[in-house]
């Protein structure tokens, strides 16, 4: 098995793996709104690969916070899937210590919608969200921060979709 950088033509046989994955109602998900339909970031997406087959995918989404202090980019992790029938082989982590290296790499922090108990293994903490505006509605310590800054994304903010937005510095083209 290798860990590769994802590439469009990886996409279909990504969306074949969520689809087995995950249930139809998660495009109404807040995670899926706040990726608004982006482009996955090429520099921070990755998929596990075996016998030409892609077991696993980590994507990273632009999206954008904006609070009293003003607005900056945030990468976006999600969605983290494995194939069901090679869950418990690590795959998860392993695609996840490619995903937060690159992130360390570029410097940019990093949102996601999951269980503490597995991502706070990778540094992720409960955000403080308690008062941002999200784009559909987040069960409380669900929302995970990974931030070499902490204290800058507190207090009020609206949360949401990159675009129009240009997409984090790093990552621009």
């Amino acid at each position: 098995m290798i860990i590769r950088g994802r590439t469009p033509s990886d996409t279909r046989a990504i969306e074949a793996l969520v689809d087995r994955c995950f249930p139809p109602e998660r495009r109404r998900r807040t995670a899926a709104l706040l990726r608004g339909g982006s482009t996955p970031i090429a520099s921070l997406s990755f998929v596990a690969e075996d016998a030409d087959r892609i077991v696993g995918s980590v994507a990273c989404h632009p999206i954008r916070w904006e609070g009293p202090g003003g607005a900056w980019p945030l990468v976006l992790l999600g969605p983290l899937v494995t194939a069901p029938e090679r869950r418990g082989e690590g795959i998860g982590s392993l695609l996840m210590a490619h995903a937060v290296s690159a992130l360390d790499g570029c410097g940019d922090d990093c949102l996601l919608v999951g269980d503490l108990p597995y991502y706070g293994r990778f540094g992720f903490r409960e955000a403080p969200a308690a008062s941002w505006e999200l784009p559909g509605p987040v069960e409380p310590g669900r929302l995970l921060l990974r931030s070499g800054q902490p204290e800058r994304w507190a207090g009020p903010a609206r949360v949401g979709a990159a675009a129009p937005f240009a997409m984090p510095r790093a990552h621009a083209a």
